[in-house]
């Protein structure tokens, strides 16, 4: 254990030790003053008969994150959950570059926090931050690090969008619905599915992985088993890992109107050579399913045309849950055909109608009870 001054007039620390595997090594760190290098120096040895893991002092924060992300993080999660966590340590290579894991301090971790920040929403920070502290907590746990930099960090970023953008009124609805019905063909394949999802409350994903053969159209269900990852062109599970799976009802005219639509597919596919091999209900006369992002700049071309409120395909969930509420539906009935795990998560993501429809509900029932005074 040793403290000297050095020729650029930093105090340096150095502290020897044996690792697990017998070897002596040495952990040193240089600081601006003296009694910080002394006090680094006690925390130092400190650690080290707690146990800690001082082979590691060196390793960058990128580093580290990335073999975390390997060994706890790829395995018994989603595909999707792990490129999440692959996106993230991206963002955590880019701005730390090869800093030391243990050279972080809660205020550099802040700042990398108040930059990404400025060009995320609020709900993405959040996500980044608890990934990167559950990583960050493991570090401390196994005796890399001595303290949580993470701890406290005051998460930014851009705030959510009004709740009352992400769905269109009853009006709105109504004005796109027939636009969809009238003008949806088959070389209008976004519109297809635009108004599909208008009709079963799927989410883009869904709508792009269903197959002929998930759609029951003598009895109008609608089996939600997988959706379409995009990125490989293929069917994973629906959110969740496979939590929102479930079946949706749809009219008989609906019915009619998408096995018109088979006929047409088929016999323009047959025609023309080409192949559905996975019986996709959405497969375009070029062969491929669409993108939403073009989904959406074509529904962002549509509304102004109408004159509504652009929003994005998204909003087909959105709206369809709100015209349900709107049109007095039982709240359970709303969250199985959303297919929310919880009434809670239909309750709080839909409050401004509840409360809406309360309000509505609170003034017949007065007027009931008024009855007879």
């Amino acid at each position: 254990m040793s403290v000297t001054k050095l020729a650029s007039g930093r105090w340096q620390a150095r502290v020897s030790y044996k690792d697990k595997q017998g070897k002596y090594r040495i952990a040193s760190q240089s600081f601006k003053r003296k009694g910080e290098a002394s006090e680094w120096e006690t925390k130092t040895k400190s650690a080290l008969i707690d146990g800690a893991d001082l082979s590691r002092s060196t390793e960058s924060f990128k580093d580290y994150l990335f073999d975390w992300i390997k060994i706890y993080k790829t395995d018994g999660v989603s595909r999707h959950t792990h490129e999440i966590y692959l996106g993230n340590y991206n963002h955590v290579a880019k701005y730390f570059n090869d800093k030391p894991l243990t050279a972080i301090t809660r205020a550099d971790y802040q700042k990398f926090l108040n930059e990404f920040g400025k060009t995320r929403g609020i709900a993405t920070a959040k996500k980044l931050h608890q990934q990167i502290h559950s990583a960050v907590r493991d570090a401390v746990a196994d005796g890399i690090l001595q303290r949580d930099f993470a701890y406290k960090a005051h998460v930014t970023g851009r705030p959510p969008k009004p709740v009352e953008d992400k769905f269109l009124s009853l009006k709105e609805y109504t004005k796109l619905r027939k636009y969809l019905i009238k003008t949806a063909d088959y070389s209008h394949m976004t519109m297809l599915m635009l108004l599909f999802q208008l009709e079963t409350d799927t989410r883009f994903e869904e709508a792009a992985g269903m197959t002929w053969n998930n759609l029951d159209l003598v009895r109008g269900i609608v089996h939600i088993k997988q959706q379409w990852v995009e990125r490989r062109r293929d069917f994973g599970p629906t959110k969740g890992n496979g939590k929102a799976d479930g079946d949706v009802s749809i009219p008989s005219g609906y019915c009619d109107y998408l096995l018109d639509y088979k006929h047409v597919q088929s016999d323009w596919l047959k025609m023309h050579r080409i192949k559905n091999p996975k019986n996709l209900v959405f497969w375009s006369k070029l062969g491929k399913i669409e993108g939403n992002g073009t989904a959406n700049e074509e529904l962002a071309r549509i509304c102004r045309r109408l004159g509504i409120k652009v929003v994005t395909t998204h909003a087909m969930r959105h709206t369809h849950a709100s015209v349900l509420i709107m049109n007095h539906k039982s709240l359970p009935y709303v969250q199985q055909r959303l297919r929310h795990q919880k009434l809670e998560t239909t309750v709080n993501t839909y409050v401004h109608l509840i409360e809406e429809e309360n309000g509505e509900s609170n003034k017949k029932a007065l007027e009931l009870l008024n009855k007879d005074f």
